[in-house]
């Protein structure tokens, strides 16, 4: 049997030693921001065009209807890329600020400097910063924003060690038995990804092997300039990273989508509830004292991969239970062979930079 134990609020791995760092110490937050999609409009106009082109739209009789602003891209060294765009009067960024000028993201940054550097990127077109803008209370809809930057997906992740390429497999392949509500994990068919809300306009959500990911970017320009000590360090330590992508409607129903609504510490709370990885030892080592005595025993069946033997109202009844109460799908088999194993503790830390990383890539 294997057990997972996960400690998240009180330290965070800082190097490849068994040394911790203590947040309230002043050193960062393991969360950082690895996409952002942010515009602002500026009313008064007169801000210089930033494109790559124009694109003009027109009806079967050859009357102009719209022209739409092609996205500028912004070459860094290691060809990484963000895209801006201004048509005069709005500015808009799109792209993965930890990648900028650096040849992995394999570490980025916190929300705060997530924005000092998309600003600085701004600033050398000539472009105004992204800001905060005001907002006024009404009588029938509260306090409402009037102006300022307005964001439209952020991407937020953690990575985590799990001291072996063998236990980062098995944190996947434990994910992938598990929901994230109602989305059932989706393990890929490499076995090194499992995916939940696939194609959701809400939000998606992912964890993966950080080494087979670099690997697979090996193939790619973009991924060329990954430095093998980078891949290496990633699959001794069995880094897993977690990332979630908060679309524009989420964004929005969670008083998440203007600039001055945003701050790390509530980017933070949306990650904790919505992470699998935080559920792991919560998951896999359980308490069923809570269950109804048929569940317990549907469980203990399903543990060691027996038929269930029961009729289809007793079986969904149990099955819901057991997923409301323990987060366990009895739908999804468990090749479980019955030998007995040695009891192995896989320690899951949430991981920040280490020293030489950000030594020598920023």
């Amino acid at each position: 049997m294997t057990v997972l134990t996960f400690d998240f609020t009180n330290r965070i791995r800082a190097d490849d030693a068994p040394s911790y760092i203590d947040l309230e110490a002043g050193y960062e937050w393991p969360l950082f921001v690895d996409w952002l999609t942010i515009s602002q409009v500026h009313p008064g106009g007169g801000l210089p065009l930033v494109a790559e082109g124009f694109a003009i739209h027109e009806d079967l009789l050859g009357e102009h209807q719209f022209t739409t602003v092609k996205r500028f891209e912004c070459e860094g060294s290691f060809d990484s890329t963000m895209y801006i765009r201004c048509d005069g009067d709005r500015v808009e960024f799109h792209g993965n600020p930890a990648r900028w000028n650096r040849a992995d993201n394999v570490f980025g940054y916190t929300w705060e400097e997530t924005m000092r550097r998309v600003n600085r990127l701004l600033g050398i077109h000539q472009l105004p910063p992204f800001t905060v803008g005001r907002k006024e209370r009404y009588h029938d809809r509260g306090l409402v924003w009037l102006d300022g930057a307005r964001i439209s997906r952020i991407d937020i992740t953690v990575n985590y060690v799990t001291g072996s390429e063998e236990n980062a497999q098995r944190v996947i392949h434990l994910l992938g038995q598990h929901h994230r509500g109602r989305q059932l994990g989706k393990v890929t068919p490499d076995g090194a990804s499992v995916i939940f809300g696939e194609g959701s306009k809400y939000v998606y959500g992912k964890a993966y092997l950080k080494h087979v990911e670099l690997l697979a970017h090996r193939k790619k320009k973009s991924g060329k300039h990954v430095d093998d000590e980078v891949i290496e360090w990633c699959r001794s330590n069995g880094i897993v990273r977690e990332e979630f992508g908060l679309k524009s409607r989420f964004l929005t129903q969670n008083d998440l989508c203007w600039l001055g609504e945003v701050t790390l510490e509530k980017l933070h709370r949306v990650y904790r509830a919505r992470s699998q990885m935080t559920r792991l030892k919560e998951l896999e080592v359980k308490d069923t004292s809570h269950l109804s005595a048929g569940a317990r025993g549907t469980l203990a069946r399903h543990e060691q991969g027996e038929p269930h033997g029961l009729s289809r109202p007793t079986y969904y009844r149990h099955r819901k239970e057991i997923l409301d109460k323990c987060g366990i799908d009895i739908s999804v088999p468990r090749n479980v062979e019955k030998v007995v194993i040695p009891t192995k503790v896989i320690e899951i830390q949430a991981v920040v930079a280490p020293e030489w990383y950000r030594r020598k890539y920023g």
